[in-house]
């Protein structure tokens, strides 16, 4: 019996639908939603691809999703006062996370544009959005009636917890494709559901939230088949990993294995011939990248040095639409992933 034949018998494979067109060596990709995207956009980022990842911070909820989208797109000012709420010393942006908050209401709302700035100029470049929602459940400030991205830490007296249900969530995000088709015909839309288990809901509620965000993605999926692709990140962790050695220590979490493990099934199942031959050439550039020598006055370190660089430049010189870490010779070039 051979190791594949092995693996088939424990473990049960999660069949990958295609994409609606492959992913390519030059696609620009954005993607918005849970912890998972990050994981997941944090691997693109390191191959080199050109990705931008949650401007506004992590996105938990389809509406909160579905609330920047548009804000984006509209490309308008933030000049509305319920937008924003100041707690303790700082001010908060009910758009995005703490990583937008700031002393002055006048520099949040700074960083807050400068985030949806960016967001639109990247969906109106991109070949591919992946969204990934978290749960169904949402929170409303009581102040304004306003779905929120992130509690920012506020007594939880002060919000209202909900929960969308399946038609409201298509709904919401069906407005959310038709504007951004608006501004970016040639998108290709691809829902993912985290595999993050809300504990502090119950394990049965949290299912259920999922349950809701399925049915929305193949909802949408059927009313767009030529707009809209699903990968199924959650079923994997679910059905083909279904251990609690792929989950980090809280067991909540997917551990780094598994997000490495969707990741390597996403690129085997969804990217080119070319993305695949350049991600096979990056990969071992890559950890030599990370190799630290401990000696390096060693003539087999500036060998290994050498060859690297040769590997790097020839990286440059035949995919020149991706910017493979900073140009030139450094003098040290181990250290180019922290340049």
């Amino acid at each position: 019996m051979n190791k594949s034949t092995v693996n088939e018998l424990f473990r049960t494979p999660v069949s990958v639908p295609p994409p609606l067109r492959p992913l390519g060596v030059g696609d620009g990709s954005v993607l918005l939603g849970s912890c998972f995207a990050e994981h997941v956009g944090r691997r693109m980022s390191d191959a080199q691809l050109s990705v931008t990842v949650n401007p506004l911070g992590v996105l938990y909820n389809p509406l909160s999703i579905v609330r920047v989208l548009k804000r984006a797109v509209s490309d308008a000012p933030l000049t509305r006062p319920a937008d924003y709420v100041r707690h303790g010393e700082m001010w908060h942006t009910w758009l995005g996370d703490s990583t937008l908050s700031a002393p002055t209401q006048e520099e949040c709302r700074r960083q807050t544009e400068e985030a949806l700035a960016k967001l639109h100029e990247a969906l109106a470049e991109a070949d591919n959005l992946f969204l990934t929602l978290g749960t169904s459940r949402y929170y409303l400030y009581k102040g304004t009636r306003a779905c929120v991205a992130n509690c920012h830490r506020i007594p939880g007296a002060e919000f209202d917890e909900t929960e969308a249900e399946v038609d409201e969530i298509v709904e919401q995000l069906d407005e959310a494709l038709t504007v951004l088709h608006g501004l970016n015909s040639r998108l290709q839309v691809v829902f993912t559901v985290s595999p993050y288990r809300y504990a502090k809901y119950g394990m049965h509620e949290s299912q259920l939230a999922k349950a809701r965000l399925l049915l929305a993605a193949e909802s949408l999926r059927q009313r767009h088949p030529d707009r809209v692709a699903y990968f199924p990140a959650y079923e994997i962790v679910m059905d083909e990993l279904r251990d609690y050695r792929f989950y980090a220590s809280d067991m909540l979490h997917p551990a780094e294995q598994a997000v490495d493990y969707i990741w390597r099934r996403l690129c085997e199942t969804w990217a080119d011939d070319g993305l695949q031959t350049y991600l096979a050439r990056w990969e071992p550039v890559r950890r030599a990248l990370l190799h630290r020598p401990i000696n390096p006055r060693d003539p087999a370190t500036e060998t290994f040095r050498q060859r690297t660089c040769e590997q790097l430049e020839a990286l440059r010189r035949d995919y020149p639409m991706l910017r493979i870490l900073p140009h030139g010779e450094p003098a040290d070039p181990f250290n180019l992933q922290n340049s």
